[in-house]
Order: C-alpha cells, then sequence, then structure tokens
C-alpha cells in the first residue's frame, strides 16, 4: 500500500508543481492564438494592425493596452518602437518563422508558452508568453522578451506612470 501512494504521489508531481502538459484542444487553440499574433509578418507589410492592436490579449491585458494608448495619445514610446510579436522594426516576410517550442500549465487556467521567432538574417529570439483561458479562446495575458523581460504588462504599467512624451 506504501508503494502504491507514492506511485501516486510521483505521478501527481508535476501538476502540483506547474508542469503538467496542456492537452491536445488546449494546444490547438493555443495555437490557434498563436498564428493570429506571428503569422501577420509572413507579409512584406506585416500585420494589418500593430501588434498591441491584435484581437489575442486577454481582457485584463486589453483594457492596460486601451489605457495606455489612451495615455501616450499615438506619442511614440519604448513600447510602440517595435513589433511585440517580431521583437523588430524591420523582417524579412519569406524568411519568418515562429515555433511553440514548450507548452505547461503553469497554474490552474494559466498556461506558459515558450516560442521561437526567427525574423531573418539568421536572427532569432525565444519569448514566453502567459495565456489565459477566455470566451473558449486561450488568450495572451504577458509576453516576456528580450526587448521586454519583465513582461509587457510590467512595460505597460511603467509608461502609464511617465509623462506622456518623455
Amino acid at each position: 500500500m506504501n508503494r502504491l501512494l507514492k506511485i501516486v504521489a510521483l505521478a501527481a508531481l508535476p501538476v502540483a508543481l506547474g508542469a503538467a502538459a496542456p492537452t491536445g484542444s488546449v494546444l490547438t487553440k493555443v495555437d490557434a492564438t498563436l498564428g493570429k499574433a506571428y503569422n501577420g509578418y509572413h507579409r512584406a507589410n506585416g500585420p494589418a494592425v500593430s501588434d498591441w492592436n491584435q484581437p489575442v490579449f486577454s481582457a485584463e491585458t486589453t483594457r492596460l493596452i486601451r489605457a495606455w494608448k489612451k495615455h501616450n495619445r499615438e506619442e511614440l514610446t519604448g513600447l510602440s518602437d517595435y513589433g511585440w510579436f517580431c521583437e523588430c522594426q524591420d523582417w524579412d516576410a519569406k524568411a519568418f518563422g515562429w515555433k511553440r517550442l514548450a507548452a505547461k500549465q503553469i497554474a490552474p487556467g494559466k498556461a506558459e508558452v515558450k516560442v521561437r521567432v526567427t525574423v531573418g538574417w539568421s536572427t532569432s529570439s525565444t519569448q514566453r508568453l502567459i495565456l489565459v483561458p477566455e470566451g473558449g479562446r486561450w488568450l495572451i495575458d504577458d509576453l516576456f522578451s528580450d526587448s521586454a523581460p519583465r513582461g509587457i504588462k510590467a512595460g505597460l504599467h511603467q509608461e502609464l506612470l511617465e509623462k506622456p512624451g518623455t
């Protein structure tokens, strides 16, 4: 009996540590969101709207982005001078690519996804995204990258504290 308890405890350990892999249906929804976020860079002129206007963010992050846009009134800021998903200003549409490297559940209703982004010219980076389920979809709640190591949400909060145009 003691051995059975140990086996059950060891099997539950990844879940307790937040390392459970999302199911196939969750990954399909995650990939659909990632595709909406990244696939616009396959076009030479890029996504139809700026990354922060993409319909891929959680309600909380969308509210924060709206406040940030209103606060900055079209002023160029540290967060608005590059594409969040390509982490670039220029890219090679023919060479652009993204690949989900890993996905894990980090809390109930919260997943962490690592994505390798290739912008061309042998340049790539790894981004970490936090996604949450809303309205039957998995949406981006935060994005961590070399340009936003503390996350986009922290950057938005910081810029909301700054006087526009400074």
